[in-house]
């Protein structure tokens, strides 16, 4: 920092430029006043930057609350196409007319029918059973009757897809059973900065770290034909999903992939198949968003 004699004998030093030179003068007069101003504090500088890049968490789950709120109006107004795909059989896409009917468990209960393409045409329900949650359930997770489920922690800020996005890391509030509801896995939200939409979630099941290091050492010690252990590998997942449909600027599932792996005897990740799920031609009826956020 520069005491105040030295700072008044170089901007006397600034203005002693010549005369018949009064503009350039001026200017470097300008950039010597600015050059030598003194420095805040350390310390003062330091918690500014801190405050400018921390996110307070309460107060965006209060502005979540109300975006999940238009998540909700709209979940039972729209029917898409959910084209499911597994790795093994990278050519075969089973499609499917894709809805939502009210559940108790969840709120949301997917509901699918063959697609046919055929108007007029109404096949029977297509019972699909999943180990891990439906696409459009995770904007439940800001529900405010259910948001206080989920232990909330601020993951900093990316950018994701050209969108300037919040990231909240969430822990699961159940024990991992079944794995159909979110409240069974833990993770990263992605949040758009200026309208709050969701864009992007990656999820493990709750505690999926420590069940497999014990399932790992009981695969180590259970008995061996030769050098093979005669018991099950732990097999672990990863759930990921992406919001990059719009309808009137609310972003939409787009593209889900879950994909399986196992543990070898040195604890080295081996990945087994992948299932995607692509949700396209979103219709909706009689809709009008009404989300004070979307520009």
């Amino acid at each position: 920092m520069i005491e105040g004699r030295e700072y008044a004998d170089r901007l006397h030093a600034c203005r002693g430029i010549a005369s018949g030179r009064a503009v350039a003068a001026l200017v470097t007069l300008i950039l010597c006043a600015v050059s030598f101003t003194p420095d805040a504090p350390a310390q003062e500088r330091s918690s500014a930057s801190s405050n400018e890049d921390s996110t307070d968490v309460e107060a965006l789950l209060r502005l979540l609350g109300e975006k999940a709120r238009v998540y909700r109006e709209v979940a039972l107004q729209f029917v898409c196409i959910e084209s499911i795909r597994d790795s093994d059989r990278p050519r075969e896409w089973r499609r499917f007319d894709y809805m939502y009917v009210e559940a108790q468990e969840q709120r949301y209960k997917p509901y699918r029918q063959k697609h046919t393409g055929r108007p007029g045409r109404r096949p029977q329900e297509a019972t699909i059973d999943f180990d891990f949650p439906d696409s459009y359930s995770w904007t439940l997770m800001f529900d405010p009757d259910r948001q206080h489920l989920f232990k909330f922690g601020d993951a900093g800020e990316e950018w994701f897809s050209l969108r300037l996005a919040h990231i909240l890391e969430f822990t699961a509030p159940l024990p991992f059973t079944t794995g159909k509801t979110i409240y069974e896995w833990s993770g990263r939200i992605w949040i758009d900065v200026e309208n709050f939409n969701i864009l992007k979630v990656e999820a493990l099941p709750g505690n999926q770290e420590q069940r497999l290091k014990v399932e790992l050492r009981a695969y180590r010690q259970a008995p061996r034909f030769l050098i093979y252990p005669l018991a099950r590998r732990p097999t672990g997942s990863l759930y990921s999903i992406t919001f990059l449909n719009e309808f009137q600027k609310l972003s939409l599932p787009d593209l889900a992939e879950v994909r399986q792996f196992t543990l070898t005897l040195d604890g080295r990740e081996e990945w087994g198949s992948t299932l995607y799920l692509r949700y396209s031609g979103y219709q909706f009826f009689g809709v009008e968003v009404k989300d004070r956020f979307l520009r």
